[in-house]
């Protein structure tokens, strides 16, 4: 792209007389061709037009497949809350509108979950997969290693726990506790 090719609304492209208007291009009383756009400038000689190229940004939203960090904000009986925090897919950042996320406890893990406060506790920040995006929810899971606790904090100090010998660690109260943890744990 030249310098020359940028063009802002209102900017001369063509003569009537050469180039009709096409895509983002008007006329004028007088035969002249104006951009009505933002872009690139486009002057087709075999179809004798000229049009503009719109620069825009595209959005991409998050949807299901996208893989989520977020943070625990609250542990229920049969779900936890996610407060989401980012979202990615294929590379790709996602947009996401709706950050309150659920994550059932049949989703969590591919055995049998007793108590959802032995895999996950508030404060935590967890990655998941997204199973379903609705306008009042997204839906997680973590059945997979890469997914649950990237990064936990102790009950009782609220530092965060270290990963020793495959169990979580308070380095301040010497306690150790239990998590879904992922394969991606951040302290280790």
């Amino acid at each position: 792209m030249k310098k020359d090719d940028l063009v802002i609304p209102g900017e001369f492209l063509a003569y009537e007389e050469e180039f009709m208007a096409g895509n983002h291009a008007f006329e004028d009383d007088e035969g002249s061709v104006y951009a009505d756009s933002v872009g690139v400038k486009k002057l087709d000689s075999d179809n004798h037009e000229a049009s503009v190229e719109k620069f825009s940004r595209s959005v991409k939203l998050i949807e299901k497949g996208s893989i989520v960090y977020g943070r625990v904000s609250s542990v229920k009986t049969n779900a936890v809350l996610v407060e989401v925090i980012s979202a990615e897919k294929d590379g790709e950042n996602r947009t996401v509108h709706n950050r309150n996320a659920s994550l059932a406890i049949s989703n969590i893990a591919d055995a049998y979950v007793d108590s959802i406060d032995t895999m996950y506790r508030a404060g935590d920040i967890i990655r998941a997969r997204v199973l379903d995006v609705t306008s009042y929810n997204i839906e997680l899971g973590s059945k997979e290693p890469e997914f649950g606790v990237v990064k936990a904090y102790g009950v009782r100090s609220r530092k965060p726990l270290v990963l020793i010998d495959n169990k979580l660690r308070d380095t301040v109260t010497g306690d150790s506790e239990e998590r879904k943890i992922s394969s991606l744990y951040a302290l280790r």
